[in-house]
């Protein structure tokens, strides 16, 4: 009888914590889609790519090359911004307000609640891919013809946004609903419409074989990989935000992400002889990893093996990353 009345406690105690995960992971997921940063950088992420086919439409064959380039580190640029503001918004920004001391107040543990913080900044970060990586293979696809742009595949990415800034406002006007978080969903929808056409539009005047015949899909596999890093970014964004405020925690994210794309050069042809650097390369994340932009160049498709690689790399670093970050909130001052 004692361990069945063990047993049932211990299963209604689970659900009270998966219950606070879900509700604390969709109100941060809500917060962060209602901040007009996170709105301002996923719509200049869209116009961006869709710019980029006009820009570089004298290249001398080179402007896939070019595209690919620009698009790739358009999306992680400025997904390296959305991880760090939105993390700081998220974490930093409760703690200032007395709402963290709130939550914490109630039967939610401080592990839980920062798990469940960096779930919703995730869910934010992967609907921020889920946009960048359609609207770089349209512009792929809008600059495929030689000295020429396709406007038919391009007008519908360039129109994108003021259609969904549009209906966002019509919405806002009718019901009140708030309009940023409904204008980020209605572009993420735009932007998957203006993919569909981009697929069953023809090349040249001929007739497209199948959907997506024209589309560059090994593009998919390389924005995967940045995705992972952008998830990766986030968490230790997080970690920081559990100290620092916005502009330090951005400043810090912006230094990792420049010394990890050179962790190579500054420590890996070191590691062998010098125990400083082993270490060093060893700590930092090695962004190499999840930028292959050279096998898109080469005419590579990047393996599922290696994509699976990467993700147990970005995993098994994110566990670490967020224990951390755990450790430091443990001993964080929430004010009330």
């Amino acid at each position: 009888m004692a361990r069945r009345d063990g047993t049932r406690y211990a299963g209604a105690r689970m659900r009270r914590v998966l219950q606070s995960f879900a509700a604390i992971a969709a109100l941060t997921l809500r917060e962060m889609l209602r901040q007009p940063l996170t709105l301002l950088l996923t719509a200049t992420a869209v116009a961006g790519m869709a710019l980029m086919p006009v820009l570089t439409t004298h290249t001398l064959g080179e402007g896939a090359k070019i595209i690919a380039d620009n698009a790739l580190a358009l999306h992680f640029f400025l997904g390296l911004l959305l991880a760090g503001t939105a993390a700081c918004q998220s974490l930093s920004g409760d703690i200032r307000r007395g709402t963290a001391a709130t939550i914490l107040s109630k039967p939610v543990d401080r592990v839980t609640f920062l798990l469940a913080k960096f779930a919703g900044i995730a869910g934010g970060m992967l609907l921020f891919s889920a946009v960048a990586t359609p609207a770089s293979m349209i512009a792929m696809r809008a600059a495929a013809l030689t000295y020429e742009i396709d406007w038919p595949v391009l007008l519908p990415l360039a129109g994108a946004i003021p259609l969904a800034f549009a209906a966002a406002a019509a919405v806002n006007y009718l019901t009140r609903r708030p309009f940023v978080s409904d204008a980020i969903v209605l572009l993420a929808v735009a932007v998957g419409l203006a993919f569909v056409a981009a697929g069953l539009q023809p090349k040249e005047g001929g007739a497209a074989a199948h959907f997506g015949a024209h589309l560059t899909w090994t593009l998919v596999p390389v924005n995967v990989l940045i995705a992972m890093a952008l998830l990766l970014l986030a968490a230790i964004a997080l970690a920081l935000a559990t100290r620092l405020d916005v502009v330090p925690t951005v400043t810090l994210c912006s230094i990792v992400f420049l010394v990890g794309l050179m962790s190579d050069y500054l420590f890996g042809r070191h590691a062998a002889t010098s125990r400083v650097a082993a270490a060093l390369y060893a700590v930092l994340p090695n962004w190499q990893h999840f930028w292959v932009v050279d096998a898109l160049h080469l005419d590579v498709r990047v393996p599922a093996s290696y994509v699976a690689r990467a993700a147990a790399y970005a995993g098994l670093y994110l566990i670490g990353v967020l224990s951390l970050a755990i450790l430091s909130f443990r001993s964080t001052e929430v004010k009330t």
